[in-house]
């Protein structure tokens, strides 16, 4: 796993210390430039947009060429979904019987 899947799994954060590819000094996410080596952290690390293959600036929120929403994204990826566990029904509700096969969950 990269630098860049630790980063958009959310297993590390923006402030937290990385290595430099360039040179290998700590830095972190949040930092414009590598203290020892100057690369512009930005331009080391990209988000692949999943519409189009863009490589877009982490912090972007829109891809700039389909306009992907990178924020929905997140916001999607927050929610709890209940799934039943005999037919794979999700529902953002939880439910005591799924509409679907009939299963009672309580």
């Amino acid at each position: 796993m990269g630098i860049l899947d630790l980063f958009k799994s959310g297993k590390r954060g923006k402030g937290e210390a990385q290595k430099c590819p360039n040179c290998g000094e700590p830095i972190t996410l949040d930092m414009e430039r590598c203290p020892k080596c100057g690369v512009r952290i930005k331009s080391m690390f990209r988000r692949k947009c999943p519409r189009c293959g863009t490589l877009n600036e982490l912090d972007i929120k829109k891809c700039v060429k389909c306009r992907y929403d990178f924020e929905a994204e997140l916001e999607r990826a927050k929610k709890t979904y209940y799934v039943c566990p005999i037919c794979g029904y999700k529902h953002e509700a939880f439910l005591t019987k799924c509409p679907v096969c009939g299963t009672r969950f309580v």
